[in-house]
């Protein structure tokens, strides 16, 4: 099997998982919004804790959405709340705060959306999935964030690369690669985004690159020119005591 095909053939599985997570544990979701997500994989679904003193702590590797749904409350207790923490990260935080607001808005990403109201390209996104992982030469590529564009009649999928340093080359080579990843299966992963948002999905462009980082500057990213000419959308955040804001660069 070819690396195209494989990619493929884990995204078609990641798909499957997705239709179940929809149709099993919807409820659960609206019962606790902001409180946990249920990510999609090639071979189950992770149980993923949005607490803001507990971001991304979790079990994957779940068959069982049944039992899932019928047990939330003990198997939450146990493997996303009375929990140590781990490895704190700036990233796990940013995640589980940015997804926590979109499931309490509709699956807005209500922040960043009100922050790119300043600029000359408002734009309405709306939250996806997290953290697919796609078969690469090198090992394995998984992104961070992918919404759905939708302003404007907009159906365009948008990657958002988050980094709590300014870690530039890095970012960059991650957001260009996974970016090119989803333009080659646009098709495939447009039924993945129908499968998570229940509606029909037909991508009307490539890939917008965003990448999410620590805020400098005065009035403008020091490197926003830099980025943009290489395609990229520059967000940075500030965090102070667990709220989050977020200022927007122009649109390459």
């Amino acid at each position: 099997m070819s690396l195209h095909d494989e990619q493929k053939a884990r995204l078609e599985a990641i798909t499957a998982w997705a239709v179940r997570v929809r149709t099993t544990l919807s409820d659960t979701l609206a019962a606790h919004a902001g409180e946990v997500h249920f990510r999609p994989g090639s071979t189950g679904v992770s149980m993923v804790g949005l607490l803001p003193d507990r971001p991304q702590r979790g079990k994957s590797g779940i068959k069982n959405l049944d039992r899932l749904a019928r047990d939330f409350e003990v198997l939450f207790a146990r493997y996303c709340r009375d929990i140590e923490q781990g490895r704190a990260t700036g990233e796990k935080a940013l995640q589980s705060a940015l997804i926590a607001e979109a499931y309490r808005n509709q699956r807005r990403l209500k922040s960043i959306n009100e922050a790119s109201e300043a600029t000359t390209d408002p734009v309405e996104l709306v939250f996806v999935v997290d953290e697919i992982s796609l078969p690469v030469a090198s090992g394995k590529m998984v992104c961070d964030v992918l919404v759905l564009r939708r302003d404007g009649g907009r159906c365009t999928p948008v990657l958002l690369e988050l980094k709590d340093a300014r870690m530039l080359t890095r970012l960059v080579e991650q957001v260009e690669g996974y970016a090119s990843l989803i333009d080659e299966h646009a098709t495939s992963f447009a039924k993945l985004f129908q499968a998570v948002l229940g509606d029909p999905v037909e991508f009307d462009g490539p890939a917008e690159k965003w990448i999410v980082w620590p805020l400098a500057g005065e009035a403008r990213d020091p490197r926003e020119d830099e980025l943009t000419e290489r395609g990229v959308r520059v967000v940075g955040y500030e965090e102070n005591s667990g709220r989050y804001e977020f200022r927007i660069g122009g649109p390459p």
